[in-house]
């Protein structure tokens, strides 16, 4: 039986709550909620009891810290309706954003394989694939990738700790992951190499396709 549908907030904070369990290995409390959003406390819990009736989510233990998530919040989402979470950089990795921004209505047949959001792209490393500035691309979410399909990655500065987004092609080289632009100018857009042991790094999902909103930069 399907579950019934969430109001844009409620995806929205639903969505947070799946990425603050993937990011920092458990929910989020109430406060932690409502300073995201900027509402009550009060509207936290009404948020968080709503997801709870409609089957989203289960409470273990009576509070935020025992939430479970049920039913996965992208998955949840009709195939022609997507969020907007963030930007990803076609440049040198940008921070992290990772509030919805909007929803969209797109034609699903757009992207393959289905993709379950989009983000934003930022920069021009990957021109020569046909993806510019201020795209939206679809991202179908997986954690594994062949050689040379584009990926959306996550990687975490060892040093700083500041987690950043970025859309390249994937490659190995013996235990290094190389991400290569799709752009000429390789002093600019140089090969980002990642020894996995050193630091953290993590498949988002596979580019799917994009949406070139109206007006859009060429190159």
């Amino acid at each position: 039986m399907s579950l019934p549908p969430l109001t844009e907030q409620q995806t929205k904070v639903l969505a947070f709550l799946q990425r603050h369990i993937e990011q920092n290995g458990r929910p989020p409390t109430q406060s932690e909620i409502a300073d995201r959003f900027k509402f009550s406390r009060i509207a936290a819990r009404d948020h968080l009891l709503a997801l709870i009736d409609k089957g989203y989510v289960q409470s273990e233990e009576g509070t935020a810290r025992g939430l479970r998530i049920v039913h996965e919040t992208l998955a949840a989402l009709p195939a022609n309706r997507l969020p907007v979470i963030g930007r990803i950089a076609a440049g040198t990795p940008v921070m992290s954003d990772e509030n919805v921004e909007e929803f969209l209505t797109v034609e699903p047949t757009l992207f393959r394989p289905r993709a379950q959001f989009l983000r934003r792209v930022e920069g021009w490393s990957m021109q020569n694939a046909n993806i510019f500035d201020g795209d939206l691309v679809g991202i179908h979410q997986t954690h594994e990738a062949h050689s040379r399909q584009i990926v959306a990655v996550r990687i975490v500065d060892p040093v700083t700790g500041d987690l950043t987004m970025t859309l390249k092609r994937y490659t190995k080289q013996g235990k290094y992951v190389v991400l290569l632009s799709e752009n000429d100018d390789q002093d600019r857009y140089a090969p980002i190499r990642i020894d996995p042991e050193q630091t953290e790094f993590a498949i988002e999902g596979l580019y799917a396709g994009l949406i070139r909103p109206a007006g859009g930069v060429m190159p």
